[in-house]
């Protein structure tokens, strides 16, 4: 993780430092609507049966803030589902009030996603303002997408994650849950203290299960014991419809909607959670 050579960071902590420079993952990442009413049952079921992530905090060493910076045009074209802006989204995250940042394209295809992702010090964050990407530092594929796509801050959303951990015979699986959302209208490339932000979903939380090949066992009990509802989610459009960012807010939802109406149909869940496990 490093700056380019006029943004050298001061004083990056050593939890920065170990971060790898770029990682990637492609997997599958399904996502639910649980009912604030029903949140805690299904919270203690997933306890009992999954490790807390290791970076987690609280009484039960498994919740963390998360504050994300979301990308898009002038147009709203990544809003609207306009052509390759149809599957990629761009975003700055932040984990508490951690030193460091990372830097997230991701990519989604039916109910699997890749991400690409890299780690820079907050302190780096104007580098990817200038008007020309300078090579050899880690942030400098994000920042020439940025600048190729003609990208700018629109708006940022926090909440309140709560992630636990699990290993089955197909590999590592992970489940978080996230309420308390809050989206704020955004006009820098900075994470500010803020206050006067719209809540968002204050009757429901967002269940998110990921795992890399087949649907792992305990995921496929879960869902049989509490028959979340799967949904096509996205924490941008949600802020982006609180916040009527959008000059035409409304019109361009339409269009977004048009264009999802006539996209391949997801496959049923049925067939990644049979019947019989």
């Amino acid at each position: 993780m490093q700056c380019p050579p006029l943004f050298e960071a001061p004083g990056a902590d050593e939890a920065a430092r170990a971060t790898p420079r770029e990682t990637r993952e492609f997997v599958y990442e399904l996502k639910f609507f649980v009912e604030q009413q029903g949140a805690s049952a299904l919270l203690d079921w997933v306890r009992s049966r999954l490790a807390p992530d290791p970076h987690g905090h609280g009484a039960h060493a498994d919740s963390y803030r998360v504050s994300s910076l979301y990308f898009d045009t002038a147009a709203h074209d990544v809003l609207a589902r306009r052509g390759s802006f149809a599957r990629c989204k761009y975003r700055v995250r932040r984990y508490g009030e951690s030193g460091q940042v990372f830097l997230e394209r991701k990519t989604r295809g039916a109910y699997r996603v890749f991400k690409r992702r890299s780690a820079i010090a907050v302190a780096c964050m104007p580098a990817l303002l200038a008007a020309q990407p300078m090579r050899g530092w880690s942030g400098y594929w994000f920042h020439r997408r940025l600048l190729a796509r003609r990208l700018a801050a629109v708006n940022r959303v926090d909440y309140l994650r709560i992630a636990r951990i699990g290993q089955s015979s197909y590999g590592p699986l992970r489940l978080t849950l996230d309420q308390e959302l809050t989206a704020w209208p955004v006009g820098e490339l900075a994470f500010r203290p803020g206050n006067g932000g719209i809540g968002l979903l204050s009757d429901r939380l967002i269940l998110e299960l990921k795992f890399g090949h087949a649907m792992p066992a305990v995921f496929k009990a879960l869902i049989h014991e509490f028959a979340p509802r799967l949904a096509g989610i996205s924490k941008y459009r949600l802020a982006c419809q609180a916040l009527g960012l959008a000059p035409e807010t409304a019109a361009t939802l339409s269009v977004a909607a048009a264009a999802e109406a006539h996209r391949e149909p997801l496959p049923p869940l049925a067939a990644l959670v049979p019947a019989a496990y």
